[in-house]
Formats: structure tokens, sequence, C-alpha cells
């Protein structure tokens, strides 16, 4: 396996707004306002007066801080209040002269327009004869009004509260492990907005994609990583929010260097006995009928998983391709009979799972009934559901929970998984 110091952060190194040039195309092209920046216990907000990157100058009680910057500082320290408060986290790591000299977290405010709400950077110049120590120190851009007309369909007040916590999430995980996975960070830092600003849900928008990418594994550095979110909250829902930042705490010492999965799996371990693959398979088995809230909490709010087929009854098999870290949700039409019966064989050497899922009622207000198996090294699994006839809808789950990689590949910036495409079979039949 490749060590973290062969592999990329996952946000890289960037130059500040008063820096130049900057490659983010977001430097300042004017001096910093005359009381830039205003401090709060742990924040330093910067701003200017002219062009395009200036904030609205309206200050009610004219002390020469705008209003908006007040605004900015607020949120700030609410969000402190919760992720280093309430939830715990160890503090960012301190940048020391940088920003606004009191080694706190720098927000510079700027007009980003509707292609970013916000980003998180670590500085430049922490590295150490070429190579970047694990922890580091960085800073937030947020845009300077969130205007509705770049950013249509939102509320500024609440794309100012999603994306702060959102993006110092990013600056915790910096000071915890720069070197993890960007799905790691960023289904992390979608997390931790509904966990500060619970109301809001904007979270959302990424489930209903995630629900469409069932063949993109859950580790994959991709579009689906944003609403893996639904991962952190079903391991918060067996283990408590601890789990999510135990996994970040003790990613700097998972072996091998960087790999997230081996950071979730130790934190699993440590929380429940359980690990990494076990937990995906049970995962996966609730995601068929997880708009019944008895999982996911918000999972009314759920679109529901599409399937992907259906399995037909009287033994004829059916083979499937499936990459690691994925499932397949296949719809099982059984009436009648006394037992439903469904087998699978996954190949050798492959963590799988399988499962049966009958659900009574409705889908938001109905009752799941959950059978499984699980095999760490392949090979035949099995499960059965007494009198099919009481469901309203009846699915089986094929799982690939095999999350092993062979070493890091800097040509494609991920870890070079084993068990992608990997053959299943799978049959169903009515014992009467």
């Amino acid at each position: 396996m490749a060590a973290a110091s062969d592999q990329r952060v996952f946000r890289a190194p960037a130059a500040r707004p008063t820096d130049h040039p900057d490659p983010n195309r977001n430097a300042y092209t004017v001096p910093e306002a005359p009381r830039s920046p205003a401090c709060t216990r742990h924040f330093c907000v910067h701003w200017v007066t002219e062009g395009i990157d200036a904030p609205k100058l309206a200050d009610g009680d004219g002390d020469g801080i705008p209003d908006y910057v007040v605004q900015v500082q607020e949120v700030a320290e609410h969000v402190y209040e919760i992720e280093n408060g309430k939830l715990g986290w160890r503090p960012p790591k301190s940048d020391g002269r940088e920003g606004g000299g009191q080694g706190k977290t720098d927000v510079y405010l700027d007009q980003i327009g509707g292609a970013l709400f916000g980003y998180a950077a670590p500085d430049r110049g922490q590295g150490v004869r070429g190579r970047l120590p694990r922890h580091l120190h960085g800073y937030l851009v947020l845009d300077n009004d969130y205007d509705p007309r770049e950013f249509p369909g939102t509320s500024a007040q609440q794309d100012l509260e999603v994306t702060f916590a959102h993006e110092y999430s990013h600056i915790l995980q910096f000071g915890y492990d720069a070197y993890q996975d960007a799905w790691f960070a960023e289904s992390t830092a979608v997390w931790m907005e509904d966990q500060v600003y619970d109301r809001i849900d904007d979270y959302l928008r990424y489930v209903r994609r995630w629900t469409r990418h069932y063949d993109t594994p859950l580790t994959a550095n991709s579009i689906k990583e944003y609403g893996s979110a639904v991962w952190n909250e079903w391991l918060s829902r067996h283990y408590g929010r601890d789990v999510v930042r135990e996994a970040w705490s003790r990613s700097v010492h998972a072996k091998p260097g960087g790999f997230s999965v081996a950071a979730y799996g130790s934190a699993i371990e440590a929380a429940g006995g359980s690990d990494f693959s076990r937990d995906f398979a049970r995962f996966a088995a609730d995601l068929p009928e997880w708009r019944t809230h008895r999982v996911f909490p918000e999972g009314g709010s759920y679109p529901d998983v599409s399937r992907q087929g259906s399995l037909p009854l009287g033994g004829r098999v059916r083979r499937r391709q499936l990459n690691h870290t994925t499932f397949q949700l296949l719809r099982v039409h059984a009436r009648a009979g006394r037992t439903l019966a469904v087998k699978a064989m996954a190949p050798r050497g492959i963590a799988a799972g399988l499962a049966l899922v009958g659900r009574t009622g409705s889908e938001r207000h109905g009752r799941a009934v959950r059978v499984h198996d699980f095999t760490r090294h392949g090979g035949r699994m099995a499960v059965r559901l007494p009198r099919p006839g009481r469901f309203d809808r009846i699915t089986a789950v094929l799982i690939n929970a095999d999350a092993r990689a062979a070493g890091f590949s800097a040509r494609r910036l991920d870890w070079a998984y084993l068990t992608d495409s990997a053959p299943f079979r799978v049959s169903a039949w009515l014992a009467r």
C-alpha cells in the first residue's frame, strides 16, 4: 500500500484573496477595509469596501463594521459552538501570524458568484522538503452576499449558514488529517451541515442524486460523495454522532495512511466491535425502505431508492456484476407461499451481503422486516422471509461490501480497489 505522503491532500493548498497571484482568481483588487479584519473569539472576517468583492456596507451602529460582516461573525461563532463545543471536534490548527495575525480562522468575503457557495483551503508554505505535513491550517472564502439572482432557489441566510458549517468542517478536517479521501471529507462536511442546522436540510438535494448512482462505489471521489452523508447518518444512528469525529481522530493512525476505509473501520470497531464491510452490508439492507423513519431520522423526506430490475421466482439464476461498496435492489413478487427463499453466490474471497426486505403499510408510515446474511470470504449466502404474502413490497438486496485496495494510484488519484465488476449469482423460490 502507498503511504499518505504519496497522495495529494483532499483540498490543495492555495493562495488567500489577499495574496497575489491567487490561482483561484478570487484575489482582492483593492486593499482591505480600514476596520478589516474584524475578529471574534475564534474568527477574523476580512472584507473590502470597493469593487465587486465588497459586501453591502450598511452599518447600523456606525462602528465601521458592516452589518453583513457582523452577521457572518454570528454565524461563525454559532458553528464553532456546535462543531467544536457540542460535538467535541478538536479546534483547528492555528495559522499563527497569517491573515488576522491572531492565530484564528480567517474568513474572506468575496464575489464568488453562483459557481461556488464557498471554499476552504489549506495555506501554502506549510511543507517541509517538498512534503506537506498531515496536520494543516487553512482559511475560508465565502460569497459576499449570496444574492438570490446568483443562488436561485435558496435563501441568503440559509446559504451562509450551511456553507459556513460545511466549509469550516473542512478546516477542522485539515487539522486531523489532510491526506484523507475526498469522499470522506465531503460526506462528513455535508453530514455536519445537518448537525449544525437541522432545520434547513439542504443536504437532501444531494441525497436525491445519490440514489441514482447505485453502481458508483461509496468510496468514489465523485459527485456521489456529497450524498454519501447518508452513510454518516446511518453510523450516527447506530453508534452516536461521536463515531464520525472518532473516524477523523483515528485517521492519522490508521493503516495504510490516508485510506479512509481504514479510518472508518477503526472507529466502528472501537464503537461496537463490527467492521466497515459488515456495516456497509447492514447499511445497504436498510436502504430499500429507508423512508419508514426507523433507521434514518429524516428518511420520510428521502426519495425512494430505485430498483435495478426484478428477481423471478422458480429458482432461475440471475447474474449481476457489482463494483466494490455498491448494492443492487431487485423487486420480488411473492403474493403467496409459506416462505420466500433467496440464495446468492459471491466470488471467492469477497466480503458480501444478501438481504430480503419486506414492507407492510405505506412507504413513510409502514413497517419493514429485514433478514440478511453476510460472508467475509465469498461463497454461498441464503435468506428466508416467512409469509411473503403479508407484504406490500419485497426487495432482495445484493451487496458487494468489499473495500480492499492494492495501493494508491497517483494517476487516478484514488485507491486501486480490487473487487470491481465482481460477478454475483442470485435466485429465488417459494416454499409452499
